[in-house]
């Protein structure tokens, strides 16, 4: 390794990239950190590779010369993971590797790079009566890269899952600067160890992801679904527990505590939306079912749609908790202030209770906070902010933000459903694991570190994320 400085790092990058290398602070200042308020370093440079020839030279130089890479998409992860934490850090911007290369009606598999946007990936797919889906609420900015490099699942995920249900293959250069393919073409693929899912969710720390081989569904013949609301959140949770009795399997099954309803300015109540992809011919049977289900359980139906574009439209409020949430807190602290989005999952079962408990912390420590999430699959996102510059505030705020995983993880749920570890819960992996192997996380940590060492042996990916 030749230990060069900035500007010597500088120029080798000129001449692979030309006027596709940005140095301007103005710009780096944007690439400083993701969509949460984790603090990071500014970047040493940008760059927008338009090939894999291209990236295994950029890893070579980094190889060289020491300095770190950090791939994003468009850096909307909520959990850190996306934020540089060193300064000699090159910015690997993926937008414009972002070709369909191939689709296939028969297979049902396209191959694409990993800049391309989840729903222009999905509104090409449906000239072919198909669909990627893996839904995130940020969907219209995410890359397909950067939903596989979280393990993204979103709003479809109910029935459908997240995306280490929809990869069947990747491209990547690792940290040797090999290009390796990784997964097959088929749903079946059984040969030697599944590489391929250490690669989801792996928070750009293993390599960087240059094709996709995706497995993609018909979209649905037809599609209904309502807008419904409860006093209680036992209440709206018997009402889905009532639709899988009904052997109905919703692809959304989304809600909204009362508070957060007042903030979406909806009345207090609690929310839920749920959406039946089906048959035509079906869609009164499968509608009546649900209102059965939500009137046997208290509730009132407050909207109904018999299309997929008629639900967008009363799902509209749910897809505005992220906005929503920043709306108010920079209302209420502008430029100083600190949002956390948390991502807990828990059994279906224990949902009621956890929501409870974590309205409680919310009381307990005296925070703001909204509540939503995808009931479908157990994932609550609760969502708060505080006074970056109030230590006190700031202090109860992430005293809260462990104590909510803590619950996540006494109810035997998760820490992190969606969102990833990044560089804001660490400690807490450390305790879920923990959790679950009589309290020795370090054997399990020090099999991650030593993957990583496998795939990175020279440190250069996305440093200091995930565990130290």
């Amino acid at each position: 390794m030749n230990i060069m400085s900035n500007r010597d790092v500088i120029r080798e990058l000129e001449g692979v990239f030309k006027d596709r290398l940005i140095t301007e602070p103005h710009i780096l200042a944007l690439y400083s950190h993701d969509a949460s308020s984790e603090v990071g370093m500014m970047p040493m440079a940008l760059v927008y590779p338009e090939s894999t020839n291209e990236i295994t030279t950029l890893v070579k130089l980094a190889i060289n010369y020491g300095f770190k890479l950090l791939p994003v998409g468009s850096s909307t992860s909520l959990s850190g993971n996306a934020t540089p934490k060193l300064g000699n850090t090159v910015i690997v911007a993926m937008e414009r590797m972002n070709k369909i290369i191939e689709v296939s009606d028969v297979d049902w598999v396209a191959r694409v790079q990993p800049g391309i946007k989840v729903d222009d990936l999905n509104l090409e797919l449906a000239g072919y009566g198909l669909q990627w889906p893996v839904d995130p609420a940020s969907s219209k900015t995410a890359t397909v890269g950067g939903v596989i490099n979280n393990g993204g699942g979103g709003m479809r995920g109910a029935k459908f899952g997240p995306a280490a249900y929809w990869v069947l293959g990747l491209e990547v250069v690792i940290g040797t600067g090999d290009v390796i393919r990784v997964g097959c073409r088929t749903v079946k693929c059984r040969e030697g160890y599944n590489l391929l899912q250490l690669f989801i969710g792996s928070e750009g720390t293993l390599g960087i992801t240059t094709e996709a081989t995706l497995r993609l569904a018909p979209l649905p013949e037809s599609f209904v679904g309502l807008m419904a609301r409860f006093r209680d959140a036992e209440s709206l949770v018997n009402a889905v527990i009532s639709v899988r009795r009904a052997r109905l399997w919703p692809m959304v099954t989304e809600f909204i505590d009362d508070r957060t309803a007042k903030v979406l300015g909806l009345e207090g109540y609690y929310y839920l939306w749920l959406g039946v992809d089906t048959y035509g011919g079906s869609e009164s049977q499968i509608l009546t079912k649900l209102n059965d289900a939500i009137s046997s359980s208290n509730g009132e139906v407050v909207g109904t749609a018999s299309t997929w574009q008629e639900f967008s439209k009363i799902l509209e409020p749910r897809r505005l908790l992220y906005s929503a949430t920043l709306k108010a807190a920079f209302n209420d602290y502008g430029n100083d202030v600190f949002v956390a989005f948390e991502d807990v999952a828990v059994p279906m079962s224990k949902l009621p209770e956890a929501v409870r408990e974590i309205q409680e912390l919310s009381a307990k420590y005296n925070i703001k906070m909204i509540l939503g999430g995808h009931i479908g699959d157990g994932n609550l996102h609760p969502s708060i902010w505080a006074r970056r510059s109030d230590k006190d505030e700031m202090g109860r705020v992430m005293r809260f933000f462990e104590d909510v995983g803590r619950v996540a993880i006494r109810l035997g749920g998760t820490i992190s459903a969606e969102h990833g570890i990044g560089t804001m819960k660490k400690e807490l992996l450390r305790e879920s694991i923990s959790s679950r192997n009589n309290g020795n996380a370090d054997t399990v940590l020090n099999l991650m570190r030593n993957v990583k060492k496998v795939f990175d042996p020279y440190g250069i990916f996305n440093p200091n994320k995930i565990f130290d």
